[in-house]
């Protein structure tokens, strides 16, 4: 159960986030990502400025009130899809959270290639991949499809989406209280946040499953999953895997709020190359 310090502290964090609106900055759109200062410049850990640079998109969540019982980005992101052989779990995940923001003003909605990433750092890497998009971006999936072994040479000419930077929330030595209460803080922002959980061997083949019974579970793959809700009344968070529709319940899985914390070993947040609003303090 969460102490009461934990709770208090997040119902202060909600009912600021009025004054939050209302003293934001614009993140500028960069479609030549700087690396000056060199790849330590990225991935930011300090409390401080997690704050001050996750963005906060706007329109979800009607009232404070809602957002203290539950928040979900889950109608603003494409459908689920199933990793192709060969492909990355961690870069399929990747794509599927930059499509987030790449899509959220948009009436035109675009797939993003995770194999883009994977065939140019030739790794299976979650922050390789984190990396890349700050250096490179990845392109639409109509140019680098699902389960491509080659990158035709009209990428060069092509759009690219990208981000600025991560926001790294948490690790695995990480308090269990603060990874929840970090990952409901990035939800009450309107961010989905990208983790790597250690989960059971057989949990690729989970069906019709909508709550995961973690009683009896081991942690033994590490595996990226987007949170994409919160209930406060369930005392739970919903994860969106890479295995596609088939897994859980269509595609989506609810873990209590202490399974998630025990299981969890890291949290990421982008913060994407376009115009959203940050704190800006």
């Amino acid at each position: 159960m969460r102490t009461l310090p934990i709770r208090l502290t997040f119902v202060l964090c909600l009912f600021s986030l009025q004054n939050l609106l209302a003293q934001v900055d614009t993140i500028s759109f960069k479609s030549d990502i700087s690396t000056k200062g060199g790849l330590d410049a990225f991935g930011v850990e300090q409390i401080d400025l997690i704050d001050r640079m996750m963005v906060v998109m706007p329109g979800l969540g009607s009232s404070t009130q809602d957002i203290l019982n539950e928040q979900s980005v889950k109608p603003y992101l494409m459908p689920p899809r199933k990793k192709r052989d060969g492909g990355s779990s961690n870069y399929y995940a990747l794509a599927a959270c930059l499509e987030f923001y790449a899509n959220f003003d948009n009436n035109y909605k675009v797939n993003l290639s995770p194999d883009f990433i994977y065939l140019n750092t030739d790794q299976d890497d979650l922050i390789q991949g984190l990396l890349f998009l700050i250096q490179h971006g990845t392109v639409s999936a109509a140019i680098v499809p699902y389960g491509a072994d080659l990158i035709p040479s009209g990428v060069r000419n092509t759009s690219r989406f990208g981000i600025q930077n991560y926001l790294h929330l948490y690790r695995k030595e990480t308090n269990r209280q603060q990874k929840i209460f970090e990952t409901r803080k990035a939800l009450m922002r309107g961010n989905p946040i990208l983790v790597q959980m250690r989960v059971p061997a057989d949990f690729p083949a989970m069906r019709k499953t909508k709550i995961w019974d973690a009683s009896a579970a081991r942690g033994e793959i590490l595996h990226p999953f987007l949170v994409t809700s919160y209930q406060e009344q369930t005392e739970t968070f919903e994860l969106m895997s890479a295995w596609g529709p088939e897994w859980a319940n269509n595609g989506y899985l609810w873990v209590e709020y202490d399974d998630f914390a025990r299981f969890v070993e890291n949290g990421f947040v982008l913060v994407p190359a376009t115009g959203y609003e940050t704190d800006g303090r």
